[in-house]
């Protein structure tokens, strides 16, 4: 499986399990009647939520390179997670800065950006220990997300709005990558060329 193919296949997998999981979070708030939650009890589920989802991307991955577990082939999909991550990040940052201009402020249960990097790297982590347990990641929970999403995939209409969706996250994810190299490039260029030009930043020049 090539890159791009890869990148769209999970693209189609976390908006499904994106979709799965706001029903499983809307059935936890029906436990707690409603009320309102701490910042420990929000970022609580957000790290279950991200280590099924990196789980369950694990189990496809196997399935992707016929049952074989290798850095080799697992390296793009641990790039593409920490990709998804980072912009779920930065997401969120966004909406903190535009809640901010209006006025408004963001409850730290909402978005708290030193847990939210804590969740992100105890779900890479997870991902990582799995290489070394593959037997943890056939668990009852995640092999059901996995055949949940399956289901959701195979059906007709829903199953084709979410590969719509795996598109655009892979057009998203291609865009960043550009920015990204070309943002590198324009720092690498503006460090030669001062250098180049004899000054530093702070010289004056009489």
């Amino acid at each position: 499986m090539d890159i791009l193919e890869l990148t769209f296949q999970l693209g189609v997998f976390f908006a499904i399990y994106g979709f799965i999981w706001f029903f499983v979070d809307l059935g936890f708030k029906m436990l707690g009647a409603g009320n309102s939650r701490s910042t420990i009890e929000t970022y609580f589920l957000k790290t279950i939520q991200y280590v099924f989802l990196v789980n369950v991307i694990f189990l496809f991955s196997i399935d992707m390179n016929s049952g074989h577990i290798s850095l080799l082939n697992l390296y793009p999909i641990i790039g593409i997670l920490t990709l998804y991550f980072i912009g779920k990040f930065q997401k969120n940052q966004n909406n903190m800065m535009m809640f901010s201009r209006m006025g408004l402020k963001m409850s730290n249960s909402q978005f708290n950006p030193k847990y939210e990097a804590l969740v992100i790297v105890i779900a890479l982590f997870a991902f990582i220990g799995l290489m070394f347990r593959p037997d943890i990641a056939n668990n009852s929970v995640a092999l059901w997300f996995k055949e949940s999403i399956l289901d959701i995939e195979s059906t007709a209409i829903i199953g084709f709005v979410f590969k719509v969706i795996g598109f655009f996250f892979l057009v998203g994810l291609i865009l960043k990558t550009v920015n990204a190299f070309q943002y590198i490039s324009r720092m690498l260029f503006e460090r030669n060329d001062r250098k180049d030009s004899g000054f530093d930043d702070y010289e004056e020049v009489s």
